[in-house]
């Protein structure tokens, strides 16, 4: 079906609590779309049953998008954006999609935007989709997307994301924050208790509500993290660059200095120690970041899948979509479908949060480690300026370095107060996320017996 639906600068209302949903083949040909995206559409149901998905896309969309979009479905992962649809009617709605690959095709969910990077993001798209248009006429249509793709990066890492990963995650996660803010969560799990939907589905709705609102703790904690990492690095070098000047400085000493040799050659040694403590650190911190970020990612994934599932297991039951029996799927084969894609999510949430409690206790051997560490430069510090003071004009070289060495022990010194205290107002969150995982463990149990 050619889309030939002329736009009119009017959005289609829908509320924060509806979410909505299609299911597509491998080709994108649409094979069930639930009430909510039927009637936001204002598409019959047999106008958009095995009709390919472009089928709502609005002219205003950068195609660069929708490139980053397939680039990563088509590599098996999943993959977020805002999205500006098109209307039978020509009216418009923005939506953040969040679309996964199932066996027989995709997965796409969506939900209502409003954060204030959903303001930003539309003039971005704005100059993008001109800019895409320009080099499109320019060098042709898939370079013209590839320069747009570029600009819309470009534009992302000037507000702070490495790469479109980075962004989409924390664009879902403050989309689904501004969700909790608006919607009745009491009223919500009031209607799916009323409407028989298995007590220990309603369970994990609220376990994983439960841990996503404590994700913002985590996030803190691998942002501090992620600073940290790279100064840890910087640190072990410029302490050893300090630790081998001393050294080369003591060597042009007379015997009579031999104290100050002594001092710069025992720097040196505990400089080396403390090296392979920093170096430790970062892979620690690293394997730390790694799960924290999967935890991020499946936590607020899973959510919205089984909070998906839960509605559209609502609706099948009430039998009250006229649609059911329209499409291609029926109403049976995406229950199980939805039930199947957050399975093996709940499974890498609970391994992740089994590795937190021990990565975190390394965590904070290392940070105790590397105190100890500089406690003991410190001390060589003090002993060496006394003996500096005792040399006068023959140790004005060792003077400096001994200044230089101060102050990297006090910028590190004030680098690991701040990750203890990270650690320690994180301790409760770790504790509340292993609490967690026995909850999920055992629901896990009761949807799979």
């Amino acid at each position: 079906m050619k889309n030939t639906v002329t736009t009119v600068d009017v959005s289609r209302p829908f509320e924060f609590d509806e979410l909505f949903f299609s299911l597509t083949d491998k080709s994108s040909k649409i094979q069930f779309a639930n009430e909510v995206f039927i009637r936001i559409s204002a598409y019959k149901t047999e106008e958009v049953n095995d009709q390919l998905h472009k089928i709502i896309r609005h002219p205003d969309m950068p195609r660069c998008v929708f490139k980053i979009f397939w680039d990563r479905l088509e590599n098996n992962q999943a993959v977020a954006a805002y999205v500006k649809n098109l209307a039978k009617d020509g009216k418009y709605y923005w939506v953040m999609a969040l679309a996964y690959p199932t066996k027989s095709g995709y997965l796409s969910i969506r939900l209502k935007p409003s954060s204030k990077l959903f303001d930003n993001i539309q003039s971005i798209y704005s100059e993008v989709l001109n800019y895409e248009k320009e080099k499109e006429n320019e060098l042709g249509k898939r370079k013209g997307m590839y320069e747009a793709e570029k600009l819309l990066l470009k534009h992302l890492s000037d507000k702070g994301f490495d790469n479109y990963e980075e962004f989409m995650w924390e664009a879902l996660k403050l989309e689904m924050s501004e969700r909790e803010a608006k919607i009745d969560k009491e009223k919500t799990l009031s209607k799916l208790t009323k409407s028989g939907v298995p007590d220990h589905r309603i369970e994990l709705q609220n376990s994983l509500s439960f841990l996503f609102e404590k994700l913002e703790g985590l996030t803190q904690l691998h942002d501090i993290l992620m600073n940290h990492s790279t100064y840890m690095l910087e640190l072990a070098g410029s302490i050893l660059l300090l630790s081998l000047n001393a050294q080369v400085g003591s060597a042009k000493l007379d015997n009579k200095d031999a104290s100050l040799s002594v001092i710069a050659e025992k720097m040196g040694e505990q400089t080396r120690m403390g090296e392979k403590e920093l170096q430790h650190i970062q892979y620690v911190v690293k394997d730390l970041n790694i799960i924290l970020k999967r935890l991020n990612f499946e936590i607020i994934s899973s959510k919205l899948k089984v909070e998906m599932a839960n509605d559209f297991f609502v609706e099948s039951i009430n039998n009250d979509f006229i649609g059911f029996n329209k499409q291609t799927l029926s109403p049976k084969e995406v229950n199980e479908v939805l039930f199947e894609s957050y399975m093996p999510d709940l499974e890498t949430i609970i391994q992740s949060i089994d590795e937190l409690p021990k990565h975190f206790g390394t965590l904070k051997t290392q940070v105790e480690n590397i105190k100890k560490f500089l406690q003991v430069l410190r001390f060589i510090h003090t002993t060496g300026k006394i003996e500096i003071a005792k040399m006068e004009k023959r140790a004005k070289t060792f003077a400096t370095t001994f200044e230089e060495l101060i102050t990297e022990i006090d910028s590190a010194q004030k680098m690991l107060n701040e990750l203890s205290n990270a650690i320690y107002n994180n301790e409760s969150t770790i504790d509340f996320y292993s609490k967690g995982q026995k909850d999920m463990t055992t629901i896990k149990e009761k949807l799979t017996a």
